[in-house]
């Protein structure tokens, strides 16, 4: 094998095992837990707003319209209680709300939530 052709395949297989070491990379990037002291949700879902409630602050609740991401910090203690609403209207609570989800939240972690889904099929995620 000739030298040139000895260096071809040399850089073929150092450009190849960078981008599959970049490409091992990117999952592992998306999957890190939120920011710490924010709360983010993501509301892609259709036909819905979603109402992220903290019952004990005696209801202190707000709504991510239908396509819209809202980030806030809420100053919490460690493992306070959330619950998900799929919301369909103005009025909140309604016969027109449900119950998607319920969690426990740690300020110092962060958390960021994604919707997804229709109002009777809604899917959620959070990392």
């Amino acid at each position: 094998m000739q030298k040139s052709t000895l260096k071809k395949w040399s850089a073929r297989i150092a450009a190849s095992t960078v981008i599959a070491a970049t490409a091992a990379l990117v999952p592992a990037a998306t999957a890190q837990a939120g920011t710490p002291q924010q709360f983010r949700l993501c509301n892609y879902g259709r036909g819905y707003d979603t109402i992220v409630e903290f019952p004990n602050r005696g209801g202190y609740a707000f709504r991510v319209l239908a396509g819209k991401c809202t980030t806030t910090h809420v100053a919490t203690s460690s493992n306070e209680p959330v619950k998900l609403y799929a919301v369909q209207g103005l009025q909140w609570p309604s016969s027109r709300s449900h119950l998607f989800a319920g969690f426990s939240y740690d300020d110092k972690r962060g958390i960021d939530i994604t919707t997804r889904g229709t109002y009777g099929a809604v899917n959620w995620s959070w990392r």
